[in-house]
């Protein structure tokens, strides 16, 4: 288990969550109705617990942990969102480019006039928020989970902006528009049973522009003013036209148009409307709460992990939830970059959606456990051979949080145990030589990632030798803002070794999801691979959380100490690297010369 992560966040969660927590006056208590003088002392220590312990089984890393805790208490820089508001302005001023279906610009929508120093000076101070889709609240027990979640959400210090929307069992009749109406207010009951505090917006949200009557708006007035008051805004998707007839909006049509206005509210120059100046926004998250824990393909493939810019052809061509796709990748494309979608069932427990907003890691699902049995039984062979293995969570960013009993019975219905994590991501070249890339900029690309001056003759020949020999991949993302090198070792008695050469990540690029990207690109080209890092390199923490095994060199006088990682496929039919070939990679990849001076 990620003990250390855990340590470190309780160490500092435990001041934060003392300060999120209601208590008093704290600006986090709740309405009388629902505050702890009204209900038994042993509901409330029952909610306190609950909340605890949903927080700490997220199992972040520090560096997670501390994004976390610096968002919900207004420290978060977020260096890429000013850099993409740079950007934006620069594009403000240039002749728009014609924007395509296939080719929409995440945050396209904002614009900034005022220069880096005036916005340093004059930022305004930056609410944490989750964008919350609800399609469909019938299940029995999903409006009391979905407003228990809701108010956890609230009560650690991230401000939800929820819309109900119609999933076609309400219509534009009377009834229709009552059913919509009940269920606003039954939710924001939920919410107020568990502590926090809901403001049920029927009316007045959405309108449309009196000079064109095809283009939806959304007044955000009345959503900041909710959040002012710290009560969590429930939008029914309803709206009068003008003639003062009431539509039911389409579910897409709601959503796009709700995360276009919180997108324009995340200036850090400009405090959101209705929020008396207060604060603008920080979106984080987009969730999609519906029918489906997830998105999933043919032959009930399960998608834990969707770069939308690199996989939506593929993804779109076998998706059971076409509907809930193009949503995403609709409302991604305007939102910051840096903001991220979840895909759960309304029906998931409140804990599983708090992993998602808190560690920024897809969720396993349970067959996973099943598969791994082979690499276990290959782990026992390495330890046996006497190389130590290291068993953490699951390699690839994913965090187990249990396997489904087959032996139910089936009139037990069990909660939904995965969900999908999405981002707008970027493009993805793939290069088997170096004449092909940019090398200035990849070499410009490995020096800010590492912050080091790389040896750059002697490292490019060294893969140029290998083009010939055993072969390189060169994983590039975005305009060079993430590289991935593998290099293909020869290695005595056996096929080439995948090696994982090199690995960066430009610093402007973090929190956009990149190192994920990148991660899964490199398991998807090489299903097994071997690599080393320095024994004080700051990501081995990063690494042990995604590799198979692990084994520290002995340290030599004046030598560089290092551990090298291996992570093993577990489908079926892949390569998976042998005992022998872990020794021999070991061997091979301590005479690599270092790449930086």
């Amino acid at each position: 288990m990620q003990a250390h992560g855990v340590r470190v966040f309780v160490k500092r969660a435990g001041v934060q969550l003392h300060r999120l927590i209601p208590s008093g006056q704290n600006r986090f208590s709740t309405a009388s109705s629902a505050s702890p003088e009204s209900e038994t002392g042993a509901h409330h220590k029952q909610r306190e617990r609950e909340l605890i312990l949903s927080v700490l089984s997220t199992v972040p890393s520090p560096r997670e942990a501390r994004k976390f805790l610096n968002s919900v208490s207004g420290n978060e820089t977020m260096r890429s969102q000013r850099e993409f508001e740079e950007r934006q302005a620069r594009l403000a001023t240039e002749e728009p480019a014609v924007r395509t279906p296939g080719r929409l610009v995440p945050g396209e929508i904002l614009h900034s006039e005022r220069s880096a120093e005036t916005r340093e000076t004059e930022a305004v101070p930056r609410r944490l928020t989750a964008s919350v889709f609800i399609d469909g609240l019938e299940s029995p027990g999903a409006c009391e989970r979905t407003g228990k979640l809701l108010a956890q959400i609230q009560r650690i210090g991230v401000s939800p902006v929820v819309l109900l929307a119609n999933n076609g069992s309400a219509d534009a009749t009377c009834g229709g528009y009552r059913s919509i109406i009940r269920q606003v207010h039954q939710l924001a009951d939920a919410v107020e049973r568990e502590g926090g505090k809901a403001r049920p917006i029927n009316e007045g949200v959405f309108f449309n522009n009196p000079y064109d009557r095809t283009d939806l708006t959304v007044d955000p007035e009345l959503i900041g003013a909710a959040i002012a008051q710290v009560h969590t805004p429930i939008i029914s998707p309803l709206m009068a036209d003008a003639e003062l007839q009431v539509k039911v909006l389409k579910p897409r049509v709601a959503a796009a148009a709700v995360a276009r206005a919180l997108a324009q509210s995340t200036s850090t120059q400009h405090a959101m409307a209705g929020s008396g100046g207060a604060f603008s926004l920080l979106v984080a998250r987009l969730i999609i709460l519906g029918g489906a824990d997830g998105l999933t393909g043919k032959g009930d493939v399960f998608h834990r992990f969707v770069n939308l810019e690199e996989d939506y052809a593929e993804v779109a061509a076998a998706c059971a939830q076409p509907d809930v796709l193009e949503l995403m990748r609709t409302c991604l494309a305007i939102l910051p970059p840096t903001a991220a979608g979840i895909v759960a069932s309304v029906d998931s427990d409140p804990s599983l959606v708090l992993k998602g907003l808190i560690s920024e890691r897809p969720v396993a699902t349970q067959q996973r456990a099943r598969r791994n049995q082979g690499v276990a039984q290959q782990g026992q062979a390495v330890k046996q051979a006497g190389i130590p293995s290291y068993r953490p969570l699951p390699n690839y960013p994913f965090v187990d949080i249990g396997v489904r009993d087959v032996a139910k019975t089936a009139d037990v219905v069990e909660a939904p145990t995965q969900f999908t994590l999405l981002r707008h991501g970027f493009q993805i070249q793939r290069h088997k030589k170096l004449d092909t890339c940019n090398v200035p900029r990849l070499r410009s690309l490995l020096e800010s990632s590492f912050k080091r001056t790389l040896d750059a003759g002697q490292y490019f020949e060294r893969l140029r030798q290998l083009q010939s020999a055993g072969g390189v991949e060169i994983i590039v993302a975005g305009d060079y803002q993430g590289a991935v090198i593998v290099t293909h070792e020869a290695v005595a008695g056996a096929e080439s070794l995948p090696y994982l050469d090199k690995f960066a990540v430009l610093p402007s690029a973090q929190g956009t999801g990149m190192a994920d990207i990148l991660w899964a690109q490199l398991r998807r080209t090489c299903p097994s691979c071997m690599w080393r890092s320095r024994n004080d390199n700051g990501v081995n923490k990063w690494y042990f959380d995604r590799s198979s095994g692990h084994v520290r060199a002995p340290a030599q006088p004046g030598a560089t100490q290092w551990v090298f990682f291996w992570y093993q496929s577990s489908v079926p039919g892949q390569r998976t690297l042998t005992v022998d070939e872990i020794q021999s990679g070991i061997a091979v990849s301590q005479k690599i010369a270092p790449s930086f001076v």
